[in-house]
């Protein structure tokens, strides 16, 4: 019964029915266990992430927006909210730790610029998001379809009555205008 139903379905009947939210989880944990796995170093902390960002999607389902696409962009958004708070726990620890006079668990240098890096790519991720939302709807339908969904030219054009050309032209200057607002990120 639930396998056929959209994510916004799934989410807004998951109070009632526990069989709906499991559906939800069974379609998106693999992604988002992937998706946080890349941003930690301990798979056990990956694992305990994905975890509560699927608790806080259960607790906070109303938020979602639901225009019939996936949960996906919502959830991952979720994740990464519960990857920095986690990343600012850790902070206010070793704070806390040094004030004590006790010695922290050492992180490598290589976990460190980790931290580094998940923060730096955060802010980039915020402004493309700001970009992107920036485009005109044509170009931004022609990305979501083609490059996040992977629908091939011939039959997206179809859908959306225009010729392949034209698709291609939109997906190719949304990405252009997106490719140019990365290299103008400050490194």
């Amino acid at each position: 019964m639930w396998s056929s139903a959209t994510d916004g379905v799934l989410l807004r009947e998951a109070r009632r029915y526990p069989e709906a939210f499991r559906e939800l989880y069974l379609r998106h944990e693999r992604l988002v266990l992937t998706y946080v796995a890349s941003k930690v170093a301990e798979p056990e902390l990956a694992a305990d992430l994905t975890a509560e960002t699927f608790a806080i999607a259960l607790l906070q389902h109303a938020k979602f927006r639901d225009q019939g696409q996936s949960a996906v962009a919502w959830l991952l958004g979720i994740a990464r909210l519960a990857i920095l708070r986690n990343v600012n726990r850790r902070r206010v620890e070793l704070r806390g730790l040094r004030r004590l006079g006790i010695e922290a668990m050492a992180y490598s240098d290589a976990s460190l610029e980790r931290v580094e890096a998940l923060i730096d790519a955060e802010r980039t991720g915020e402004h493309l998001l700001t970009l992107f939302e920036s485009l005109p709807e044509a170009q931004k339908e022609a990305i979501r379809a083609h490059v996040l969904r992977d629908e091939p030219y011939d039959s997206l054009a179809s859908r959306l009555g225009c010729t392949e050309q034209t698709l291609r032209q939109r997906v190719s200057r949304g990405l252009s205008r997106l490719r140019s607002a990365i290299q103008e990120i400050p490194s």
